[in-house]
């Protein structure tokens, strides 16, 4: 498996997409692990998403209550269609998990919903770099959706995707 390591190193590189008309993102505050699995699954089950896939309840609130993870929720027009969970390591800040729910997939959503979770990311604190991993077995669109919005391509490694989210 090949895996991609993308960053942005300002906010100014983030390349606007085209707006998405009743699309908007919720914070989630406090943290409730509830939100997190649910999404995890919901996103992650069609792309083999596994690191944290037999985590319950308890043990995704104990994540939260440990690491400074935020977590947003994609709503387009009153319906939650994704979610993004991010965590600031000292301005180094990680989007840990982005994606829809496969009703959402296709309908031209992937590149607003990533522009706002981008810009979110933008705002946790002193931030300097904004960066994430996929790899070949995530959505074929994902890649360059990554890199349409404004992230570049820094080292690409042909092994296992590895675990960065803490805890797992």
């Amino acid at each position: 498996m090949k895996t991609y390591y993308l960053q942005m190193t300002s906010p100014d590189d983030l390349v606007a997409a085209t707006p998405k008309e009743g699309l908007c993102l919720r914070v989630v505050d406090p943290p409730d692990g509830a939100v997190n699995e649910r999404f995890y699954r919901g996103v992650g089950g069609a792309w083999n998403w596994t690191a944290c896939a037999d985590w319950d309840r308890e043990r995704w609130n104990a994540y939260l209550a440990s690491n400074p993870v935020s977590t947003v929720v994609l709503v387009k027009d009153g319906e939650e269609i994704g979610y993004g969970e991010l965590i600031n390591r000292k301005g180094d800040v990680e989007i840990l998990s982005f994606g829809l729910l496969a009703p959402f997939i296709g309908k031209g959503l992937g590149s607003a919903s990533l522009e706002l979770v981008v810009r979110y990311a933008w705002t946790l604190g002193n931030v300097h770099h904004v960066w994430l991993h996929t790899c070949d077995e995530d959505h074929p669109a994902a890649l360059g959706n990554y890199q349409r919005r404004g992230f570049v391509l820094y080292e690409t490694q042909e092994e296992p995707t590895p675990e960065t989210r803490p805890g797992c």
